[in-house]
C-alpha cells in the first residue's frame, strides 16, 4: 500500500514539473536603440522582478523566467550620445494586464523614449512606410553638383546630387551629422572606407582641370581653350580666375602647378561645404511623421564661365543646409 502510495505521489510530482516546464515561457530580452545606456526593470506577476542594464545598440537577456507572466517595463536613459544632438528624455514604460511575450525595445518617439513589444512593430511590417519616418529627404538648391552624406562616427550614407535632385533615404530613428560640399565634377569624392571634406587641394585641382579643357570640363559648363589659358590664379573679391598672364594685375607668379591648384582652392573653400550636427531622422512606428524631416542645401560658388580667354568663377555665398520641416525637431 505505501508503495502504491510513493509511486501515485513521484507520479504527480512529475506531472506537477512537466505541467511547469511546459507553461514556461520565453527569457525576456530588452533591445536598446536609443543612443545612451539603458537600465529599467521588468515586473512579473507574482513573480521577482528583473532588472537590466544595456549598451546602445545591445541586447539584454533575462537568467530565467519560468510561467510569469509580464506586467510593465520601465526604463531610464543616461550617458553621453555617441552623436551631437540625441537628449536622454524620459522614457514611457510599457504596460500589459499580464503577457507572455518576450521581445522588447526601447527606441524614441516623437517627443521621448518608449518601451514596446515586439508584437506591436510587427503589425507594422504590412504597412508601408513609403516618405515617413525615420529618415531624411535633401534637396540640392546650389548651382553645383554636391556630395552629401550622413555621418557618425564616419560615413553610414552618401551620394552626389545633381542641381535639383531630391535625396530621399530611409534611415533607422537616430541622430546624424549632415556634410555637404561641392562636387565640381559630378563625380562622389566619398567612398565605403572614408569621408572626404573638401580641401584646397581637391577644389582647385578640379577648377584648374576645367579651366584647361580637362576633366570633360564639367562636362556641360563652359570653359577656356587650353592653348588660350596659363595656370595663374586671380582671387578677387568677386570671382576667382585662371587665366592667362595677360589679365595683368593680381596674378599670383611664379607658382608651380601645385601652387595654383591650392591658392585657386583656397580661394574657394571658403563658400564650399556645410555641416549640420545633430539632426534627428525622426520618429519610428507607431510615432512616425507623415514626412522625414526634410532640408534644403543653398549658397555654394556662382556661375562659372569665361571672360577675356580666362575662366572665371564667382566665389558666391555660404553654403548652408536648413531644415525646412518640423518632424523630429522637439528631440534636437
Amino acid at each position: 500500500m505505501k508503495r502504491h502510495l510513493r509511486t501515485n505521489l513521484f507520479a504527480l510530482f512529475l506531472i506537477a514539473i512537466g505541467a511547469s516546464v511546459a507553461q514556461a515561457y520565453p527569457l525576456a530580452r530588452v533591445t536598446n536603440k536609443t543612443e545612451f545606456t539603458a537600465t529599467g526593470e521588468i515586473n512579473y506577476a507574482a513573480c521577482k522582478n528583473d532588472r537590466f542594464t544595456v549598451a546602445p545598440g545591445a541586447t539584454w537577456t533575462a537568467g530565467s523566467r519560468g510561467a510569469c507572466l509580464i506586467t510593465w517595463i520601465s526604463g531610464a536613459l543616461s550617458g553621453k550620445p555617441k552623436t551631437m544632438g540625441a537628449k536622454a528624455k524620459p522614457v514611457t514604460r510599457y504596460t500589459s494586464s499580464g503577457t507572455s511575450y518576450s521581445n522588447f525595445i526601447i527606441q524614441a518617439t516623437g517627443t521621448d523614449y518608449r518601451v514596446w513589444s515586439d508584437h506591436e512593430l510587427a503589425a507594422e511590417n504590412a504597412r508601408t512606410r513609403e516618405g515617413k519616418s525615420p529618415g531624411f529627404q535633401i534637396v540640392n538648391k546650389t548651382g553645383w553638383p554636391v556630395s552629401v552624406a550622413l555621418m557618425q562616427v564616419g560615413c553610414l550614407y552618401y551620394t552626389t546630387l545633381k542641381s535639383g535632385q531630391v535625396w530621399n533615404k530611409d534611415t533607422g530613428a537616430v541622430w546624424f551629422t549632415i556634410q555637404a560640399n561641392i562636387a565640381a565634377d559630378g563625380k562622389e569624392p566619398r567612398s565605403d572606407w572614408d569621408c572626404v571634406k573638401p580641401v584646397a587641394a581637391i577644389v582647385g585641382t578640379i577648377l584648374v582641370a576645367a579651366a584647361t579643357g580637362g576633366a570633360a570640363a564639367f562636362a556641360a559648363l563652359p570653359a577656356a581653350g587650353a592653348a588660350a589659358v596659363a595656370l595663374a590664379p586671380i582671387a578677387t573679391s568677386s570671382a576667382v580666375i585662371v587665366g592667362s598672364a595677360a589679365a595683368g594685375a593680381g596674378i599670383v607668379g611664379g607658382l608651380t602647378s601645385a601652387g595654383v591648384t591650392e591658392a585657386v582652392g583656397k580661394a574657394l573653400v571658403p563658400t564650399s561645404d556645410a555641416e549640420l550636427k545633430g539632426q534627428y531622422a525622426g520618429p519610428d512606428w507607431p510615432f512616425r511623421c507623415d514626412q522625414k524631416p526634410m532640408y534644403e542645401i543653398t549658397g555654394g560658388w556662382g556661375k562659372p564661365g569665361t571672360k577675356d580667354g580666362n575662366y572665371v568663377i564667382d566665389p558666391g555665398t555660404t553654403m548652408r543646409i536648413t531644415k525646412t520641416n518640423g518632424c523630429g525637431n522637439s528631440m534636437m
